[in-house]
């Protein structure tokens, strides 16, 4: 057992020293998503975190802080390295479903896993929007609590492939994305992307998200909506509490 993932299962609270198989993926990734919010204040704070995997432990493992799909699925990548598998990162595009549109082009970062002479993709960083499950290429539906969600080959001047879900009215478009590999660099590529573009959803205002276990957190400048098994509630947010709420609401 490394350093990280030492720590990682002490902040996760999976089992000290036991072995991460396949089969346990699906805990796994729960577990992370419970811990490590999505959320835009680097960005914000022009804070640009080393996509390296010493920089991503430091940034996420030591610190009360979360980040957005380059940070979080990067570290996965690192994570899922050092327990064995066999992985890589790609670049894909969000599909915005108001505007019918597509976001800034390749500034989504998804994992790629092989197991067993098949292909899964993996999403720790797409907002609330998390399989928390391997999701299959042969296009078998993946079902948890956040919805279902398949994988779809289509070809589109975005990608070869597409991540659709079903929050229950039926399947919409996530994001396209290739199989193409990508390293630090282009990491740092779609950072300074997230971080410069004016076309950039995340380096306006302040946002966090993170699931829960029986529901959902989100954190905007103005609202904090929290989902339970007991029902919706939404607050206002007032000028300068947005940090306060993050870390008293989002950390253990």
């Amino acid at each position: 057992m490394t350093t990280m993932l030492d720590s990682l299962f002490k902040r996760i609270g999976y089992k000290p020293g036991q072995q991460v198989t396949f089969a346990d993926l699906p805990e796994f990734l729960s577990l992370l998503a419970l811990q490590f919010p999505f959320e835009n204040s680097a960005v914000l704070r022009n804070e640009r975190i080393s996509m390296t995997k010493t920089g991503l432990t430091e940034a996420l493992l030591n610190n009360k802080r979360g980040g957005l799909c380059y940070d979080l699925n990067a570290f996965l990548y690192h994570v899922l390295t050092e327990l064995g598998f066999s992985v890589h990162m790609v670049r894909g595009t969000v599909f915005n479903p108001k505007e019918q549109a597509w976001a800034l082009t390749g500034t989504h970062v998804a994992v790629i896993l092989r197991e067993s002479d098949e292909t899964y993709l993996l999403d720790t960083g797409f907002g609330i929007n998390l399989p928390l499950a391997p999701v299959p290429f042969s296009g078998e539906p993946i079902t948890s609590k956040t919805g279902a969600y398949r994988i779809r080959k289509t070809k589109t001047d975005k990608g070869d492939y597409l991540l659709e879900m079903d929050k229950g009215e039926g399947w919409q478009t996530g994001y396209a994305f290739s199989l193409t590999p990508i390293d630090e660099a282009a990491l740092a590529c779609v950072r300074d992307a997230i971080f410069d573009e004016e076309a950039s959803p995340f380096n306006k205002n302040q946002l966090a998200s993170k699931l829960t276990k029986d529901g959902k957190l989100i954190l905007s400048k103005d609202h904090f909506t929290k989902q339970t098994g007991s029902g919706l509630t939404k607050e206002d947010v007032n000028a300068g509490d947005f940090q306060t709420i993050f870390v008293q609401a989002f950390f253990d």
